[in-house]
């Protein structure tokens, strides 16, 4: 039986098989022809604005630390004790011009200066007593002549007589005898006239060598008052009351708050970025390499500059641009530019705008002429590349130079024009001549013109 069992199932496979492929082959058959439709075209979606010029300052980014435009190191210019200190003399503290803020002990000094105000006077009266001596000389002297010329005459008309017998030799003699005394007397006192020259240069010098010291011991009871010169904040107190303090002691440090100067240090190449603008000015740079620069110099240059904490969270300073280094920064091979701030501590906003203190780490924005640019973000820029869509809805894709990168913005003189539509979106692969579909972004181009405005 089973025998006849296994020679049923060997004539039932063929069978199958057969049976299957004709069911397939009718399968394949029975299907509808394929038709080949034409495909669309691939459209790739993009966002993009409408490129516009903009006129914009030109701005170059340094950092930098806050030093004191002053930095004053008092000294005592006589010695003595200390008896009186300003008892908000500390560190930190903010005092006005003029301030009294120590006394030196005066006595010693008032009556060295009252000794030399009395010789003064006595070396005074000494020369007016020679002056008076010399016009009584020459009041004397006029006399004496005037007598010598009376006495000629009488001798002459003696001698006269004498020759006519009328009078005896005797009275002659005794009138030669008259003249020779007044002669006598005037040569005396010329003598005396020509050395009172000699004696009233001498009292001058005595004069003026008393005066002098007067002046001295005015200055050194003047110095016995330290005052401060400028509107200061205190950074060191070094003496205190009833100290003995010598000539040349370190009484103090400040300085001065009216003013903040700050080392800005710029890529070199950034810097001839903004120099290019000063060819129109031939002229005035050279009068300002042979007088030296200045502040009103940088400013007819159009160059300014602003500041701000290195926290990005602070409001700006405006600054003024002061001078620049005479070498680039041997570490850094950078360029320094020293720019200024006036009246630092002014207009302060507790916990957002504090006053500009010696030691702050600044981010100075240099600012060059405003010139017209095209500005589009740093992100639509492809490695000096940028992307058109053109007017047929196609990329195109241009190389951009000469462009400035300003935060998050780049700024082009050239490679575009008004009106065309730059692609702000990546776009991947960026294939040329690609069909694109654009969404305008109007809140990134008003974003643009805000940021210009900030500018």
């Amino acid at each position: 039986m089973s025998f006849f069992k296994d020679l049923t199932l060997r004539r039932f496979f063929p069978i199958a098989l057969i049976a299957c492929l004709i069911i397939a082959i009718a399968l394949v058959k029975l299907q509808p022809r394929m038709t080949h439709e034409p495909s669309a075209a691939l459209v790739t979606p993009v966002n993009a604005i409408e490129v516009k010029a903009y006129t914009v300052r030109p701005v170059i980014t340094g950092f930098g630390t806050v030093e004191p435009d002053i930095l004053l190191e008092s000294k005592a210019e006589v010695s003595g004790k200390i008896t009186y200190v300003h008892p908000q003399l500390r560190n930190g503290a903010i005092l006005q011009k003029d301030t009294l803020i120590m006394r030196i002990e005066q006595e010693d000094y008032q009556l060295a200066l009252q000794q030399a105000q009395a010789t003064a006077a006595s070396n005074r009266a000494k020369f007016r007593e020679i002056q008076l001596q010399k016009s009584n000389l020459k009041a004397d002297l006029s006399i004496v002549g005037k007598k010598l010329k009376l006495a000629k005459v009488e001798l002459s008309r003696i001698q006269s007589l004498v020759k006519k017998q009328s009078i005896s030799k005797s009275s002659r003699d005794t009138q030669q005898v008259n003249v020779l005394q007044l002669q006598q007397e005037s040569q005396k006192l010329t003598n005396q006239l020509k050395t009172l020259p000699e004696q009233i240069a001498s009292a001058q010098a005595a004069l003026a060598n008393a005066e002098s010291i007067v002046k001295t011991q005015q200055r050194n009871l003047e110095r016995t008052l330290i005052k401060l010169p400028f509107n200061a904040r205190i950074s060191q107190r070094a003496v205190d009351e009833n100290q003995y303090i010598n000539k040349g002691a370190l009484l103090y440090s400040a300085q001065t708050t009216d003013k903040i100067l700050i080392n800005g240090q710029f890529a070199l190449q950034h810097f001839r970025s903004l120099a290019k603008d000063f060819k129109a000015h031939q002229a005035l740079l050279k009068e300002a390499f042979l007088s030296g620069f200045s502040s009103d110099t940088f400013k007819q240059l159009g160059l300014s500059a602003k500041i701000r904490l290195a926290d990005n969270d602070s409001p700006y300073w405006q600054a003024n641009v002061e001078r620049i280094t005479s070498q680039l920064d041997p570490a850094t091979r950078t360029l320094g530019v020293i720019v200024s701030v006036d009246n630092p501590y002014a207009k302060i906003i507790p916990g957002t705008k504090p006053p500009l203190m010696q030691g702050m780490y600044t981010e100075i924005f240099l600012q060059g002429r405003a010139k017209p640019f095209y500005v589009i973000p740093r992100d639509a820029l492809h490695e000096n590349e940028i992307y058109i869509l053109n007017t047929q809805n196609r990329l195109e894709r241009r190389p951009v130079g000469n462009m400035r990168v300003q935060g998050k913005m780049v700024l082009l003189s050239s490679g575009l024009q008004a009106g065309e539509k730059l692609i702000v979106s990546d776009v991947f692969p960026a294939i040329p001549n690609m069909q694109l579909k654009a969404t305008i972004k109007t809140d990134l181009q008003q974003s643009i013109a805000d940021w210009v405005k900030e500018q």
